[in-house]
């Protein structure tokens, strides 16, 4: 009879786990009890000037006991992955609303307005079993003009040292300058960052000729790669919302010649000639008298 007893009490045990360790959530929450979500977007319409932040306002009918939270994916729209970036928000646990950021990213591109339509949803489980509807919000961003000038220089790439070890060619030293027809200067530069770039706004040089330099200037600041490597440096030249065209400089530069610290007679490039004549900017090769850029 105690035997009989032990095994009727094993099997209540058994049953009582098996039944905590059902993660089917589902059911936690009955369909009448769950909130429902609504969502409102600050503005519309907006420009992609300045990289302005537009708000998300998330709404639920109803409070609930636990935290959720909302991200937005792109679901429609002719924007890009590189037009905006967006995080996720919170809705405290006994609350009803939060506010998700988007920021619009500002760029030099030519491009007509755009369209981007996000759509707003839990998380993941088990936010996604407690909330009803997901809202979708549409957003027009308009392109942004200028009338600066942008010289821009690009080298980043992924490569391998000879460990198999990942690197980025932004490690490498370069460097753009802007000189004096006359070749004295610079008289504008950019050291520091990758891309370079330099921007000039109406007004900033008077109007005439001048040097875009763009310069290696050493491969000490970067760990060598298993086989040397053709550096892909791309030279940009743009109006900003208006026209831009670019420049490819692979094969002038090599991560084993290295640049101006390491003697290479090449390592800054005087070829591109910048014309000014008030807004109007006009890049010239000096070397075939062919206009790359105008604008």
């Amino acid at each position: 009879m105690k035997k009989i007893k032990y095994i009727i009490f094993l099997i209540a045990i058994v049953g009582t786990v098996i039944s905590c360790d059902d993660t089917d959530v589902s059911s936690v929450i009955s369909e009448d009890a769950k909130p429902v979500v609504s969502a409102t977007i600050s503005s519309s319409s907006l420009s992609e000037s300045d990289s302005p932040t537009v708000n998300i306002m998330i709404t639920m009918d109803k409070p609930i006991k636990t935290t959720t939270t909302f991200i937005a994916n792109q679901v429609g729209g002719n924007a890009s992955e590189a037009d905006f970036v967006v995080g996720s928000a919170v809705v405290p646990a006994f609350q009803t609303s939060t506010i998700l950021e988007v920021a619009i990213n500002d760029d030099i591109l030519p491009e007509g307005t755009e369209t981007l339509e996000l759509q707003i949803t839990p998380a993941g489980v088990p936010d996604i079993y407690e909330v009803l509807e997901t809202p979708v919000v549409s957003l027009s961003i308009t392109n942004s003009t200028s009338d600066d000038f942008v010289f821009n220089m690009d080298w980043d790439a992924l490569y391998l040292d000879a460990d198999g070890g990942e690197h980025h060619l932004c490690d490498y030293d370069f460097d753009i300058e802007i000189y004096n027809a006359d070749f004295s200067g610079p008289i504008a530069a950019s050291y520091s960052d990758c891309p370079e770039e330099i921007r000039l706004s109406p007004g900033d040089l008077p109007d005439g000729n001048y040097w875009l330099a763009p310069t290696f200037w050493t491969n000490t600041t970067a760990v060598p790669p298993a086989d040397p490597i053709d550096v892909p440096v791309i030279l940009t030249f743009a109006k900003p919302g208006l026209s831009l065209d670019t420049v490819d400089l692979t094969g002038l530069w090599n991560t084993e010649v290295g640049g101006v610290v390491q003697g290479n007679p090449d390592s800054t490039l005087f070829k591109y000639i910048l014309t000014i004549s008030g807004s109007t900017y006009t890049v010239t090769d000096s070397d075939t008298g062919t206009v790359v850029f105008q604008g």
